[in-house]
């Protein structure tokens, strides 16, 4: 479980852009470790997200930490191209009405 899970996510991509990219779980760059929204969110969970992550995969441990934190997600939202999932991200990480 991840408190304020959405607003932990944008403010880890918004505060280093470079490390944010759907292009992959974790890709190792020259800056570091870039990771895909599931692979942020397993990265957040810590140790225990890992461990989820060895035992299923990745998509599955970051809907189960999703689900736990109080969100259920669509896993197809770990498909989306970088933008989308920035702005939904963002959209869900504002104060709702």
């Amino acid at each position: 479980m991840i408190e304020n899970i959405h607003q932990q996510v944008y403010a880890a991509v918004t505060a280093n852009p470079k490390l944010f990219d759907m292009g992959g779980w974790h890709n190792q760059t020259p800056c570091g470790t870039t990771h895909c929204r599931a692979g942020l969110i397993v990265h957040l969970a810590g140790e225990p997200g890992y461990a989820l992550e060895r035992f299923h995969n990745t998509a599955l441990a970051a809907q189960l930490i999703y689900r736990e934190s109080g969100y259920p997600i669509n896993p197809g939202k770990f498909y989306e191209r970088t933008a989308e999932a920035l702005a939904d991200m963002k959209k869900l990480a504002e104060p709702q009405p």
